[in-house]
């Protein structure tokens, strides 16, 4: 199942983002602007089973190893929605 977001298609998580695995090397470049993963409209966090954080991808359904989000991107990182079209506003 796909869903249409941001121009771009992109998967449907897979609803258990605990059992994937940390992204391979080379998909994440580093970038030293705010164009990193925690920047983008994919990035995701969960709180595990042991009630550790997890940050994840569903665009490569995969982790992202701790402290990556901050200093890395890959090629199909997308600005947030909220910067364009305002801060949540499903509740609205």
């Amino acid at each position: 199942m796909t869903r249409f977001s941001g121009g771009q298609l992109s998967p449907s998580p897979s609803s258990d983002s605990e059992e994937w695995q940390c992204m391979d090397e080379g998909t994440l470049k580093p970038s030293r602007s705010g164009a990193v993963c925690m920047t983008c409209h994919h990035f995701r966090y969960v709180v595990g089973k042991q009630c550790q954080t997890l940050l994840s991808c569903p665009i490569h359904q995969r982790l992202i190893p701790h402290g990556e989000h901050l200093n890395s991107k890959c090629h199909q990182w997308t600005i947030r929605r909220e910067l364009e079209v305002g801060w949540a506003p499903e509740v609205a």
